[in-house]
């Protein structure tokens, strides 16, 4: 009688995590040396998180090492590769710059959608992608 309580105790343990979400948070840790946009907001220079949100695998938020500067940012999946290491990539206009998206090379590279500050900037000139390594 015993074993069947506890088989039926471990059984339903098990039921229960097996609801659980499986995966593990992406996060990526890097420096902007200067203000840059992040979608349609746009962020001093300083050091920021960039996480994967656990309910919606292409939604990220970015965080400063502070907490003073928040903001979500929709993503989706990218082909692209970095050649090691993960690299924050920005594009460049006019001497502005704006979250392109991390690329890795174990395929979980991802795009950051642009905002309308970077739509404009696009109709007005061509980007200078530039990469920022991850911590």
């Amino acid at each position: 009688m015993m074993k069947k309580v506890v088989l039926l105790a471990l059984s339903g343990m098990m039921t229960l995590m097996g609801g659980l979400p499986a995966s593990a948070q992406t996060a990526y840790n890097f420096h902007m040396s200067s203000s840059f946009y992040a979608g349609s907001a746009k962020l001093p220079a300083g050091t920021y998180t960039l996480r994967q949100s656990s309910e919606d695998a292409n939604m990220f938020s970015l965080q400063n090492s502070s907490g003073s500067h928040t903001v979500l940012l929709d993503t989706r999946q990218s082909s692209k590769a970095s050649k090691g290491k993960p690299e924050v990539v920005f594009n460049r206009y006019s001497g502005t710059d704006y979250l392109e998206g991390v690329e890795t090379n174990d395929g979980n590279s991802i795009d950051v959608m642009p905002g309308a500050a970077e739509k404009l900037a696009a109709k007005k000139g061509s980007p200078e992608p530039h990469r920022v390594p991850t911590a």
